[in-house]
């Protein structure tokens, strides 16, 4: 597991002040590394545009690709496009409580920055509340219909046993208290 984990690693220290550009693949295997993780399946590239100063480093991360996901309406699954820019900046020495999101603060003695955790939180983040077939520029025609005929027919059901229930004559005089 650590061996998959290290495959999303920076080794910075050896690397000249300046600009540097990594790619990771991010597949099925990487989302097993995260058990409580509802994403089980995807294809994803994340490119890192690293700006490294002598005091800090300064990435810029695209992530690009898909994953697959459960719709709302038929709960038939389809791959969501994702797509992810973010900064996060690296400073050496202690850290301060009230830094920020993009500020992380990294050991002077460290030598390599490991991004899985932020990889994997920001596609997590990328990811709608709500997710069905037509969000992100999916094919909303993609859901499934006889699902989808099963939710309105139980749906129409459940509105006419609520227009035949009979009221509590109780009621009725909380009403007329309401009226007063």
């Amino acid at each position: 597991m650590g061996d998959v984990l290290g495959t999303y690693s920076i080794h910075f220290k050896g690397l000249k002040v300046g600009k540097h550009q990594f790619s990771f693949e991010v597949k099925d295997k990487f989302f097993e590394l995260f058990e409580e993780s509802e994403i089980k399946q995807g294809k994803l590239i994340a490119t890192v545009n690293l700006d490294k100063h002598t005091q800090m480093l300064d990435l810029k991360v695209n992530i690009n690709g898909y994953v697959e996901v459960l719709c709302d309406r038929c709960l038939d699954s389809f791959d969501l496009p994702i797509d992810f820019e973010g900064v996060l900046f690296i400073k050496f020495g202690e850290g301060q409580p009230d830094a920020g999101e993009e500020i992380m603060f990294l050991p002077t003695d460290e030598s390599a920055l490991n991004l899985a955790q932020y990889i994997y939180e920001s596609i997590c983040l990328s990811i709608p509340y709500q997710r069905y077939h037509g969000v992100n520029g999916t094919d909303d025609k993609a859901c499934n219909k006889e699902m989808l005929k099963k939710l309105k027919t139980l749906s129409g059901t459940t509105q006419k046993k609520d227009k035949t229930k009979v009221i509590d004559p109780r009621w009725d005089k909380l009403k007329d208290l309401k009226l007063n």
